[in-house]
């Protein structure tokens, strides 16, 4: 015969039941917050993607709206199509008169589209507006080139990627579950009061708080990604032009060159007037450094995107190897230049580094965060100043990036390593990027130091060991 509990056992049970139950429920709640939290990222990137390419597409256009160049402006508009999220693309003065559209229907090609010929475009000062609706992200983006040219209206389909939704649920249902899993470990925690029980759900805790960190140090480095996009594409925009001037000028030369080359052999007047007239001397002497200048063009191109794709590498497995601190230095400066070059200078006394065993995608990931942060320290019109100085003794080496900008409070300094903290305007940060950083420097068995003084300027200071601490 089953026997029923008695008070005092009831009493002994119930808080351990209460307690599981809440921390079950707790958890769940906490995986669903998690799930749209993701999901707003999702739609975050979609905002900041439709942004990015409007903002392509103005660097592009712009210097073809000055030379009403509209064949060309529709041949930059069909690239920018050639992303599948964009629904349309249409091109106006400043008084709303449509120059150029092109639409697509879901999964069809783009055409052109001729009606209407005049839309209301917005009323504000603002570069930039972004809408959605029930069916698209609309953005509105200003052409200006020394004087306001007109708008660019970009329009992306408004849903998210079904493998990405399915992704989100699969983690909350993962979530779920295992808060369940947690809440009957811990009731028997209470109830049996077993050690071995502790010690399993500790190494299950720590076991998602590692993936749990990977994700974020991705999610900063998508994050930082986005915000160099147009940056880098303006970056790769100025050699690329000077390339394709210098070919048409190459272009004009060889005409001249087969007239003088058609002409008769020999050492005639009129081939002497030729040369003359048609200043064969300085052409043939230019030609050469146009062709020098072109590859260098080509050279720069090629370097900017190598570094972006060095840094974009996601290096999941956190390959440690032997890696030079100064080249991944370099690479990153080079790739930060286009945040970095109104704002400061960057002055850089390099010691003899031996190479250090480390993660160098991550590595770099910190040196970009540290550099960026202290571009953006510096206040509106000033050219601040950022040293970079490296050194090391026998065991382990430091870099420490020191900028002139305006400080730090001290009620601020101690929340800047905290996940989600920033100080910047809504939508321009993600208040990951030192709480990222600190914990890649803390795997690589490091320290991530900061001294910073208001009106003086702020001092970060990364150490790391030569070589890789056992686990």
């Amino acid at each position: 015969m089953r026997q029923r509990l008695t008070s005092s056992q009831w009493q002994t049970i119930k808080p351990a039941l209460f307690i599981g139950l809440a921390l079950a429920l707790l958890q769940i709640g906490s995986g669903l917050a998690a799930y749209y939290q993701s999901k707003n990222l999702l739609w975050e990137g979609k905002f900041q993607t439709s942004h990015n390419l409007a903002q392509g597409l103005i660097v592009a256009v712009a210097d073809q709206m000055v030379l009403k160049d509209y064949a060309s402006v529709e041949s930059r508009i069909l690239q920018t199509m050639a992303t599948e999220e964009v629904a349309s693309v249409m091109l106006t003065d400043t008084t709303g008169k449509v120059i150029s559209a092109l639409k697509r229907e879901p999964g069809q090609e783009p055409r052109l589209q001729f009606e209407p010929q005049q839309i209301a475009t917005p009323n504000t000062d603002q570069a930039v507006l972004q809408s959605r609706d029930q069916a698209f992200i609309t953005t509105w983006a200003k052409i200006h080139l020394g004087s306001d040219l007109g708008w660019v209206r970009l329009q992306t389909y408004n849903e998210l990627d079904s493998a990405e939704l399915g992704s989100l649920r699969q983690q909350t249902l993962l979530l779920s579950a295992l808060s369940v899993v947690s809440g009957i470990l811990i009731l028997g925690v209470f109830l049996w009061r077993a050690y071995f029980t502790v010690i399993e759900r500790g190494q299950k805790v720590e076991a998602q708080l590692d993936e749990a960190t990977k994700r974020l140090v991705q999610s900063e480095k998508l994050a930082s990604l986005g915000e160099l996009a147009a940056g880098v594409a303006h970056e790769i925009n100025n050699p690329v032009g000077y390339v394709s001037s210098n070919l048409n000028t190459l272009h004009k030369y060889l005409a001249v060159y087969d007239k003088v080359l058609d002409a008769p052999e020999a050492d005639t007047p009129e081939i002497n007037a030729l040369k003359k007239k048609l200043n064969y001397a300085f052409l043939r002497d230019d030609l050469q450094n146009l062709l020098h200048e072109t590859q260098e063009g080509v050279g720069r191109v090629k370097a900017i995107i190598q570094d972006l794709k060095d840094y974009a590498r996601t290096n999941v497995a956190s390959h440690y190897v032997a890696s030079d601190l100064h080249a991944g230095l370099k690479s990153t400066l080079n790739i930060a230049h286009n945040p970095l070059k109104n704002r400061a200078e960057v002055r850089l006394k390099l010691g003899n580094l031996p190479l250090v065993e480390c993660s160098p995608s991550q590595i770099d990931q910190v040196f970009l965060n540290l550099i960026v942060n202290a571009a953006q320290a510096m206040p509106e019109g000033k050219m601040g100043l950022i040293e970079i100085r490296t050194d090391c003794d026998d065991n382990q080496v430091w870099i420490e990036v020191q900028d002139n900008g305006s400080g730090i409070p001290p009620e601020v300094l101690k929340k800047i390593f905290d996940p989600f903290f920033t100080t910047k305007d809504p939508g321009t940060g993600t208040g990951l990027g030192l709480s990222v950083s600190q914990n890649i420097i803390q795997q690589h068995g490091g320290t991530l130091t900061v001294e910073s003084t208001v009106g003086v300027g702020t001092r970060f200071t990364i150490t790391l060991p030569i070589q890789r601490l056992a686990a």
